[in-house]
């Protein structure tokens, strides 16, 4: 399926963002409206939590961090957390290794454990 292969768009445009979480919660909506299995409630309700998770004005950080609770009450949406954790991995914790070997090469060791603690206390809020 072609939608498996969609690209989180997460390199700083916050815009970009917001609309790949609220097109991949459609996707999702929509299958499930189409099985007919899920109430018209709980479908609203997923739009809903999705619009108040994620909004314009938020910045790409607070985005990102409520885009990954996304399925703490909705598990239809796993998918989409899934595919941002995966991206946030690939992207971002090899970005995070590569700044912290350069910077222990360079005998910057007090910068490269605050670079680790940043990281690891990102991880925990997530």
């Amino acid at each position: 399926m072609a939608d498996s292969q969609a690209q989180v768009n997460t390199s700083g445009n916050k815009d970009d963002f917001r609309k790949f979480v609220e097109v991949e919660v459609l996707k999702i909506i929509q299958q499930l409206a189409e099985k007919g299995d899920t109430p018209k409630e709980r479908i609203q309700a997923i739009a809903h939590t999705t619009l108040e998770l994620v909004k314009p004005e938020m910045t790409l950080q607070e985005m990102y961090q409520n885009a990954v609770k996304l399925d703490d009450q909705y598990s239809e949406l796993s998918p989409v957390v899934y595919k941002l954790m995966k991206e946030y991995e690939e992207k971002y914790s090899q970005k995070a290794i590569e700044m912290v070997s350069h910077l222990i090469k360079n005998g910057q060791y007090n910068e490269a454990q605050d670079m680790v603690k940043k990281v690891l206390m990102f991880k925990i809020t997530n």
